[in-house]
């Protein structure tokens, strides 16, 4: 009776041999176990790998892939494993770890269920769950995912990873951490390429650099957009497209496009660019914020330049105005120290004197030099070519917009950030 039952299991683990090998190009290769226990479950064969347990299998594409695990449950008819205890799959510089899963020998695909990570290089992924397609080499991963890599960190809820292309695909939640620059970028959806170490946010991407200034004081800058990129190579920058909004401390800016240039401290704005200190609208072509002490130092703004402030608390349609083809604004403690304005240069101020308002004064020239004191204009230099009119209180009352310079436009509503968001006031 023994003798029959121990050629009976024989029997058994041979025919289970037999079938895996039979299916040509998908055979699971079995490298070591402690114990190997043949049975049948629910009318299919099943062989049970217990301690040290090691296969192999072959790619499509002739590169292996190996498995370990302390205990797996192979099913011979579907060639399909359960996973359990210290799983790790490994496939050229990929490898997986994970407590269990599933390994498919006929799409050669692991799942892991209960926490999985990914380790390639330098760059480790961490997820609830994960599922790794050997022959695409392709995973997919969600629940609390965690990329990180030489220089960033992403966190999000689902998250694809391509690894030939080195390229991951980011949606829900989405969250970058700079390291180096200690530099965040929410939104989401995100496209992050490891080579090229660029990332694109897709759906409405946020910004935030928080600082801390020479004075101790914290500085937080957020930048809003429709699409935004990080790049991360040796021309480290951030360009925001679309819709752009920006705002930091009382300086605030809207644009089509800006690229923000963290070690070189300076930020360029691009398509019909705006930007509000203090109390001041300016306006160009183009401009250039360059910050220092992470504070704004200087302001050029290039073609079609002007600078408004509201000159009258109470009377608002007054506004004292600058316009030139170029204009440089110098700043020290968040206040207007210096306006330089050249070529074509032109400025409309509103005089007031002890019994009120006095009129305006218009004049032009090559060049205009504006000094400040406590952020009140102290000097006023008009350079080359001077040229000049003052139009009385009784011309100009109830008809300011009249005596407007070319190109004003005065926008009441500037954005303001609240949180880490930016709005509208």
């Amino acid at each position: 009776m023994i003798r029959k039952w121990l050629l009976a299991a024989v029997s058994l683990i041979l025919c289970l041999g037999a079938s895996v090998r039979a299916q040509t190009g998908k055979v699971i290769e079995l490298r070591s176990a402690k114990q190997l226990i043949g049975r049948v479950m629910n009318g299919e064969p099943v062989r049970e790998l217990i301690g040290d347990v090691h296969f192999v299998q072959v790619t499509s594409t002739g590169q292996l892939v190996r498995v370990w695990c302390d205990r797996g449950l192979q099913f011979l008819s579907q060639n399909r494993i359960e996973l359990s205890g210290h799983v790790r799959i490994a496939r050229d510089s990929v490898t997986i770890t994970s407590p269990d899963g599933m390994y498919d020998g006929n799409t050669r695909r692991m799942e892991s269920r209960n926490g999985v990570r990914l380790e390639r290089g330098a760059t480790v992924l961490t997820a609830q769950f994960g599922e790794y397609f050997a022959d695409e080499k392709r995973s997919h991963f969600s629940g609390d995912v965690r990329l990180v890599d030489s220089g960033s960190v992403i966190t999000c809820r689902d998250m694809s990873y391509f690894e030939d292309e080195a390229r991951s695909v980011a949606v829900g939640n989405v969250h970058v951490v700079e390291t180096a620059n200690r530099t965040e970028i929410y939104g989401d959806s995100l496209v992050h390429r490891e080579r090229e170490r660029s990332t694109i946010v897709l759906r409405q991407p946020r910004l935030v650099k928080v600082d801390t200034s020479a004075a101790g004081v914290i500085d937080t800058m957020v930048v809003a957009s429709r699409v935004m990129h990080s790049y991360q190579d040796s021309l480290e920058r951030f360009i925001a497209q679309d819709s752009v909004r920006m705002v930091r401390g009382d300086m605030a800016a809207e644009c089509g496009l800006a690229t923000m240039w963290p070690k070189a401290d300076s930020i360029a704005l691009r398509t019909h660019p705006i930007v509000w200190s203090a109390e001041n609208q300016i306006t160009g072509d183009s401009m250039v914020i360059h910050l220092k002490d992470r504070r704004i130092r200087r302001l050029t703004v290039m073609g079609h330049a002007m600078a408004i402030s509201r000159a009258d608390s109470i009377r608002r349609r007054r506004f004292d105005q600058l316009s030139g083809r170029a204009m440089t604004l110098w700043f020290g403690g968040n206040r207007l120290e210096r306006v330089d304005v050249e070529r074509n240069a032109t400025s409309l101020y509103y005089l007031s004197d002890a019994n009120g308002p006095n009129g305006v004064n218009k004049a032009s020239g090559d060049r205009i030099l504006i000094l400040f004191v406590n952020g009140n204009v102290d000097q006023l230099k008009i350079l080359g070519g001077v040229q000049g009119q003052y139009f009385p209180e009784s011309m100009i009352t109830g008809r300011e917009q009249e005596y407007n310079l070319d190109g004003f436009l005065w926008r009441e509503r500037r954005p303001i950030r609240q949180g880490l968001q930016v709005v509208y006031e």
